[in-house]
C-alpha cells in the first residue's frame, strides 16, 4: 500500500488511489478471456480481459497542474473519476448453460434443461462501462487538499465503483443440443 507523502506529488496520489479502486476492482474476478463460465460458452466476445483484472491507465502525468505547477483539486478529481469509470466494466453477470435435447447426454449432464446457472464477477469489454460519480470531501478548487480529504474521496470512489460492480450487466445463455455435444459429437464431424 502506498502512503500519501508530504508534500504530496501527483504519482503518489495515483498510487494511493490504486489501493482503493484498482485493488477492489481487480479482486475476485471469476470470468474473463482466460476463464469462461463453461466450455460451451458462445458469448466470449463480451469479455475484455483476464481474471487478473485491468491495468491502471492513469499516471501522475495524467493529472494536470495549474499555471504555477500547483496540483489542482479539480484536475485530481477529473483524472481519478475517469479512471474509476474505466473499471466499471468489471461487474456482475449471470451465465446459464441449457441442454435442449435428450439424445447423447452422458456423465454429469444426463437430462435436458438448465444445467448451469451462476452469477459472478466478470472482466467485460468496454461496451459494458457505466457512469459513476463520487463525493469529493474537501477536494475542491480553492481548498487546501488534505490526506484525510483525498482518502475520503478515494473511499467514496470505491463505494461508487462497488455499486456499479453489483449492477448486473445481464444474463448470458448458451444452449447446446445435448451435454456431450461439443466434446464428442461436434468434434467427431471431421472423422465422418
Amino acid at each position: 500500500m502506498a502512503a500519501l507523502t508530504n508534500p504530496v506529488n501527483k504519482q503518489n496520489i495515483v498510487d494511493r488511489f490504486a489501493d482503493y479502486v484498482v485493488a477492489t476492482a481487480n479482486l475476485g474476478i471469476s470470468w474473463g478471456t482466460n476463464a469462461l463460465p463453461f466450455t460451451e460458452c458462445d458469448f466470449t466476445g463480451i469479455f475484455g480481459g483476464t481474471t487478473a483484472g485491468k491495468d491502471i491507465e492513469t499516471s501522475g502525468a495524467s493529472i494536470s497542474t495549474g499555471p504555477n505547477g500547483e496540483i489542482n483539486a479539480q484536475y485530481i478529481y477529473d483524472a481519478l473519476i475517469t479512471e474509476t469509470y474505466r473499471y466499471t466494466r468489471i461487474r456482475t453477470i449471470q451465465c446459464i448453460l441449457t441442454v435442449s435435447g435428450d439424445g447423447g447426454n452422458t456423465g454429469s449432464r444426463p437430462t435436458p434443461g438448465v444445467i448451469y446457472d451462476a452469477t459472478a464477477i466478470a472482466n467485460l469489454n468496454t461496451g459494458y462501462l457505466q457512469g459513476v460519480s463520487s463525493g469529493r470531501d474537501n477536494v475542491y478548487s480553492g481548498n487546501t487538499i488534505t490526506v484525510g480529504g483525498l482518502e475520503a474521496m478515494f473511499d467514496s470512489m470505491r463505494a461508487n465503483y462497488n455499486s456499479a460492480r453489483a449492477t448486473s450487466a445481464g444474463t448470458f445463455t448458451t444452449t447446446v443440443c445435448h451435454a456431450s455435444c461439443h466434446s464428442s459429437c461436434h468434434s467427431s464431424r471431421g472423422r465422418r
